[in-house]
């Protein structure tokens, strides 16, 4: 039965609740790392990157994207759901065999005899992963994102409890390795204590599948070179140290860009879906959403620019350092995917996967030699500008390609932009560095300058974006959405104690 297009006010609830979860998650994420790296060493991370690199490179097996082809199809069968986790079951059996025997030559690769032991263990919960109860997708597909929120916040908080309490107690690169596969084996089991959906082996769907989703397995192919091949390079030239360092900053720099921005992409793909046949009620959902994503992104990057050596010296410590710049460049590589992450969604949700694989597949072509070439001559600094000159070359193809799929034009996406991107542009000139603005606060301790410089910029960004609202006349924008929500709950508080 073919469902009504999803409201604002659905898409709304479903991204409040995906966003809650996010936060949830990068906050114990954010805990986790705040307590491991007092632990472990900068070379006991980039150790378990090079083993996550691994794994991550054989899952491409499985990369067909059959949750997306799933929500996107209006009259799925059962068929569809038992083919795609016949498949899985599949590949996470073939991703385990081949964890197996590639074990050693992955050790001998990056000269790390201990990934010999490390790989084996990981395969165990490849083995897992591929039982997953594939009905869980009926959680996004239906909307159902309070549901969603209960399956993906219970895995991770799982996880987090093993991860910890193995790392107090071994206080070695194996808590994280730990971590992981139990993390795997736990989802299995509350995949099927919260979804009552039974899967069966079955592949009588699976040319409808793979109609769709050979460009999506394309799509992914041409992603992971794009963003993993810094591993296997940094981990093969400056070894688990340097790789470490690396990941651990693009982590933290991922945080308040694209990893606020993913669960509100993750949100409205369901719901630009259903609006792919009506071209205008479309674009004018896209608008909306993308507005917001501009309001978040640009202030959270500006700020992570203007305050990541605080940071890392807060909660990190001095031995991560070496992170600071990495974390700045990377920061701004994270705006840019927030920016255009969302385009990618629609052209999917339109049907058009084939345009955003020959998309990728052409900046990759021109962007990994430039990344591999830095990282060989500067190192982890250099791999982190190569990749930020890739993501503005990446956001110029993706605007091309897209306002001329969906005819709309590139004025309408830069009078979203604009007033957010000027906003944190006069918010970091305020809160950057020792300015003079701020040179009272050179006197007190790190956390309460760091605490200060926050609310100051939280203030400045609003009050400058309202600024530049009222003088553009109050368009009907994000801002506009934001200020009647605002002012809703005021008067609601209001009403609500007087009466």
């Amino acid at each position: 039965m073919t469902k009504p297009p999803a409201s604002g006010t659905q898409i709304a609830k479903g991204a409040a609740w995906l966003m809650g979860f996010k936060l949830l998650d990068k906050s114990i994420g954010l805990i986790s790392t705040l307590v491991l790296v007092r632990i472990l060493t900068p070379s006991d991370f980039g150790l378990v990157a090079m083993a996550m690199s691994i794994v991550a490179l054989l899952e491409l097996m499985g990369a067909f994207g059959f949750d997306s082809a799933l929500i996107q199809r209006q009259d799925t069968a059962r068929s569809h759901f038992d083919t795609a986790w016949t498949f899985n079951v599949i590949f996470g059996a073939s991703i385990a065999a081949l964890l197996l025997v590639l074990a050693v030559p992955a050790a001998d690769f990056y000269r790390e005899p201990r990934l010999a032991l490390m790989l084996p263990a990981l395969a165990i919960g490849a083995v897992f992963t591929g039982f997953e109860n594939i009905g869980t997708v009926a959680f996004r597909k239906e909307l159902n994102f309070s549901r969603e929120f209960r399956f993906l916040l219970t895995k991770r908080v799982a996880a987090f409890v093993v991860t910890i309490t193995a790392a107090l107690t071994l206080q070695s690169f194996w808590a994280l390795i730990i971590g992981i596969v139990a993390g795997k084996i736990m989802g299995v089991f509350i995949s099927y204590r919260l979804h009552p959906y039974r899967p069966r082996f079955s592949l009588a769907a699976r040319g409808d599948l793979f109609n769709f989703s050979k460009w999506l397995f394309i799509s992914n192919l041409i992603q992971f070179l794009h963003s993993r091949s810094t591993d296997f390079i940094l981990g093969r030239t400056v070894g688990s140290y340097g790789l470490g360092v690396y990941n651990l900053a693009a982590e933290i720099a991922s945080l308040p860009s694209t990893e606020l921005i993913a669960p509100l992409n993750r949100a409205v793909y369901p719901a630009y879906a259903q609006l792919s046949k009506s071209h205008d009620k479309l674009m004018a959902r896209f608008l909306e959403v993308y507005g917001l994503i501009c309001l978040i992104s640009f202030p959270v990057a500006a700020g992570l620019y203007c305050l990541s050596g605080l940071v890392v010296n807060l909660l990190l410590g001095p031995q991560w350092q070496d992170a600071i710049p990495i974390m700045q460049i990377l920061g701004l590589c994270g705006l840019v995917g927030a920016l255009q992450g969302n385009m990618y969604i629609v052209m999917s949700a339109m049907g058009k996967p084939k345009a955003n694989t020959i998309l990728s597949g052409t900046l990759l072509a021109i962007s990994l030699p430039v990344v591999i070439l830095a990282s060989l001559r500067f190192g982890t600094l250099g791999a982190a500008y190569a990749h930020f000159a890739a993501s503005l070359l990446a956001f110029a193809g993706i605007v091309i390609v897209f306002t001329k799929i969906t005819e709309l034009s590139k004025l309408s996406l830069l009078s979203v932009m604009w007033r957010p991107m000027f906003a944190s542009i006069a918010m970091a000139l305020i809160i950057y560095g020792d300015n003079l603005p701020l040179s009272f606060l050179e006197n007190f301790p790190q956390a309460i300058i760091l605490k200060a410089k926050i609310i100051i910029g939280f203030i400045s960004y609003s009050t400058t974006l309202l600024v530049l609202w009222f003088l553009a006349k109050r368009p009907n924008s994000s801002e506009k959405l934001v200020v009647e929500l605002i002012c809703q709950r005021i008067l609601k508080r209001y009403f609500s104690y007087f009466f």
